[in-house]
């Protein structure tokens, strides 16, 4: 990127997907938080009862980051959901996050009535995550599909990250979704995290294939499982329509491909139920639960009829990569230049 050279200090699949890249110049591992569940849901009470252990968790984080700088002294550190941050501070390294905390709150404030079920996750986990980024972070950079004003102005909206390869496919597939009946194809996207719904696909008759990704086991007639994948780029891009899990970047991707999306969020998570209905208003499908996304799939195949879907914009901002790169070189260039305050 513009000759910088970059270090990565990440964990679980960030270590597999920065590993063997030739834009970064080294590759360090850190341990991860996690989310604790009550009644097999997300609970922002159980993981504030885990505070003990994720206290724990958080000096062997800041102590990985800070043996990192004792090596690096970098002009800028990027983050992405990461709250080990004091050493950073402490050696005064201007930080740019991306996190959309800000969009959760927003979005989540349109829909809070339809809310009950992820009030303790939002206010305990997601608001308290929206609060650290206004305060900690120099500037936040918020990826979303549309251009609209934010809530403070530390943060900065862009458009979706996306991966290159989904990028190109964006720009070259067509602007018109099918109707039900057309479909040949549909990709399920399900999460591979111990969070993940469980979509039962025994007891269907599909008109149409089904390819999962995410899960594995035994594949019959119309249903192919795949497992984890880590390139499923080849899987969008022969996709009809999708079902994926409420994360952000599945959603983003979606979002760019502009094709039908069924979005299981994951039970009691404020920021996955935000996303869901996030793709409802902007017209991209529809949210759903594990125990009827068959039923509706296949209802609506049935009427040939996408059943209460709403128009969708006629373009999607996707070259948040580009604005996100932007706003990092120009904050490294700022410190580096001896006229910067």
């Amino acid at each position: 990127m513009a000759g910088c050279r970059v270090h990565v200090l990440t964990s679980g699949n960030g270590l597999a997907y920065f590993d063997g890249k030739k834009c970064i110049e080294s590759l360090h591992s850190m341990e991860s938080f996690y989310y604790c569940k009550s009644g097999g849901n997300i609970s922002g009470w159980a993981t504030l009862k885990s505070v003990g252990s994720l206290a724990k968790l958080v000096k062997a984080k800041r102590n990985s980051l800070a043996q990192l700088l004792d090596k690096v002294n970098p002009d800028v550190a990027v983050v992405d959901s990461e709250y080990a941050i004091s050493p950073l501070r402490h050696r005064r390294i201007p930080i740019i996050a991306i996190n959309n905390s800000e969009v959760v709150v927003t979005e989540f404030f349109k829909h809070r009535h339809q809310a009950k079920a992820v009030r303790n996750h939002f206010w305990l986990v997601e608001f308290s995550d929206y609060l650290f980024h206004r305060h900690y972070c120099d500037l936040v950079l918020s990826p979303f599909p549309v251009r609209t004003p934010t809530r403070h102005p530390k943060f900065h909206r862009i458009g979706l990250i996306v991966r290159p390869a989904i990028k190109e496919l964006a720009v070259a597939s067509s602007k018109e979704a099918l109707s039900p009946r057309q479909l040949r194809k549909v990709v399920f996207m399900l999460s591979g995290s111990v969070h993940a719904t469980k979509v039962n696909f025994n007891g269907h008759q599909f008109p149409f294939a089904i390819e999962v990704v995410g899960r594995s086991g035994e594949s019959d007639g119309n249903v192919t499982f795949h497992g984890r994948q880590m390139n499923t780029s080849a899987l969008l891009a022969g996709a009809d329509a999708l079902v994926i899990n409420g994360g952000y970047s599945a959603l983003s991707e979606s979002l760019a491909l502009r094709k039908p999306t069924f979005v299981l969020p994951v039970p009691g998570h404020a920021e996955q139920f935000v996303n869901a209905s996030l793709a409802f208003d902007l017209g991209l499908g529809f949210s759903v639960k594990e125990q009827n996304v068959l039923d509706r799939l296949l209802e609506m195949h049935r009427q040939d009829c996408w059943i209460g879907r709403k128009p969708m914009p006629p373009t999607f901002e996707i070259n948040g990569d580009v604005e996100a790169a932007e706003a990092i070189l120009a904050c490294a260039r700022s410190k580096l230049s001896p006229h910067a305050a």
